[in-house]
């Protein structure tokens, strides 16, 4: 337990010293919260969150991973995080988004 801690403590130390953007580690970091690594899953993979932050928080996320393209991974994930918007009947101005790629962070879509 404390190995797996001090792994994604370390993965997160080095994102953030590499001037990663707050949405980037915000993103991993609520992730982490439910126990799931996006980092380490499998390719064709895409993250979505409900753009802008707030509170420094995304109020939806969406993910998806293992899809046969990349496309098909995009559209899960923004998918995912309409239907977490929905639930959690949010009715601020936020807009889904995909914000990450496979490993790669994306400033705007």
């Amino acid at each position: 337990m404390l190995r797996v801690f001090i792994i994604k403590f370390f993965i997160l130390l080095t994102l953030t010293s590499k001037g990663a953007d707050e949405q980037k580690i915000q993103f991993l970091n609520q992730l982490l919260l439910w126990d799931i690594d996006y980092i380490k899953m499998d390719t064709f993979k895409a993250g979505a969150a409900c753009i802008p932050m707030t509170k420094g928080r995304f109020l939806a996320l969406g993910l998806s991973y293992q899809l046969a393209d990349i496309d098909y991974a995009k559209k899960i994930a923004l998918e995912g995080c309409n239907q977490m918007k929905k639930k959690k009947k949010i009715l601020s101005e936020c807009q889904c988004e995909v914000i990450f790629i496979n490993n790669n962070f994306l400033e705007k879509e």
